[in-house]
């Protein structure tokens, strides 16, 4: 059961970040600020490792990878709210 509940809240966030990514790219449409929307996407497909678990057994990679992913979408977080909110 906790597998399972683990496996859907990675993809949940992968999906949040997705919407992220949606708004920045709304954002770069509409305001002409460059805002790397197109990172998300790689940022999610890390996050998303949680299906590498189906093909690999190594933990320890897949844990990384997805931390990997995560701190991408921070990075990137940041910097949309940044250039939305014109904070220094």
């Amino acid at each position: 059961m906790t597998q399972v509940l683990h496996f859907y809240s990675w993809i949940l966030i992968s999906l949040l970040i997705i919407i992220t990514g949606a708004i920045g790219y709304f954002y770069q449409k509409k305001f002409n600020i460059k805002t790397n929307y197109y990172l998300f996407i790689i940022a999610a497909v890390l996050t998303s490792g949680e299906f590498l678990h189906f093909v690999a057994m190594d933990y320890v990679w897949i844990e990384f990878i997805q931390m990997a992913g995560v701190l991408l979408a921070s990075i990137l977080t940041l910097k949309l709210y940044n250039a939305m909110t014109g904070a220094v």
